[in-house]
């Protein structure tokens, strides 16, 4: 069975928005294209899963864009936590000398 693959354009007429928006979809992951040719395009049967209609509370794109953020947060998190521990390091040296 030959699965039709959508351009850039098509999805973005599907899914009424600008191609830019789609790129943006590419580049953070919410989408993927077909990577075993070298011209952008998406798999029909990917964006049908996107666009699927479950019972679960929300669809697979924005469970994707929930994970990204997640992941996201996590990142900015464990950054702030050794800022934080840096922080103290400092302030405990600093309240060491003064107590001298």
């Amino acid at each position: 069975m030959n699965e039709q693959l959508l351009t850039k354009n098509d999805l973005a007429k599907r899914w009424q928005v600008s191609e830019r928006t789609i790129d943006n979809y590419i580049k953070d992951g919410t989408v993927q294209t077909v990577k075993t040719i070298s011209a952008v395009r998406f798999a029909e049967h990917h964006i049908r899963e996107l666009e699927g209609i479950k019972l679960d509370r929300m669809s697979p794109l924005e469970r994707r864009k929930l994970e990204l953020q997640i992941e996201k947060l996590q990142t900015e998190n464990k950054k702030l936590k050794e800022v934080i521990n840096n922080i103290l390091v400092e302030t405990s040296k600093v309240i060491g000398m003064l107590s001298i």
